[in-house]
């Protein structure tokens, strides 16, 4: 009797350590994931905020009819192949603007690059087929960004 005690001691030890073995290794995994994940939206930050100290600040305006006027489609500009990829444009308003970003359709998503070059600035996770025709065909004649601020705000607008 005391035999087959001990050896189920014995069993239910080894199933525990197994178990827990399991567990720490699953752990470890766990962590070495979330860690490489971490690291890797740190190296993007880094290379959006290098992307932001390389290129120069735009002047904002804080007129409204400026705010109003958030997405600006240059028809001269887009002819144009200028090597300056902040080249300056005369909007509709008559003020002098300068581009940093425009919208491109690449793999059925939004993506956002800087302007008038294949340097990509961020994926936006938008999907084009979520457009609505009217924003399509802004798209096709061409969506060009002061800043970041109206940027990301006809990002938000497109999602909503």
């Amino acid at each position: 009797m005391n035999h087959k005690k001990s050896m189920r001691i014995f069993w239910l030890s080894l199933c525990l350590l197994a178990v827990s073995g399991t567990i720490i290794i699953a752990a470890v995994q766990y962590r070495s994931q979330k860690n490489k994940i971490q690291n890797s939206y740190r190296e993007q930050e880094n290379g959006v905020q290098a992307n932001r100290l390389t290129q120069p600040q735009a002047t904002q305006d804080t007129d409204e009819d400026a705010q109003a006027s958030a997405v600006l489609k240059p028809q001269a500009a887009k002819e144009e192949t200028a090597a300056d990829p902040h080249t300056q444009v005369q909007p509709a308003s008559g003020r002098t603007a300068e581009y940093r970003f425009e919208l491109k359709v690449q793999d059925g998503y939004l993506d956002v690059y800087h302007y008038h070059t294949d340097n990509l600035f961020f994926h936006t996770g938008i999907p084009y087929s979520a457009m609505t025709a009217k924003q399509r065909e802004e798209l096709e004649q061409g969506i060009y960004f002061v800043n970041e601020q109206e940027m990301y705000g006809y990002l938000e607008s497109c999602t909503s």
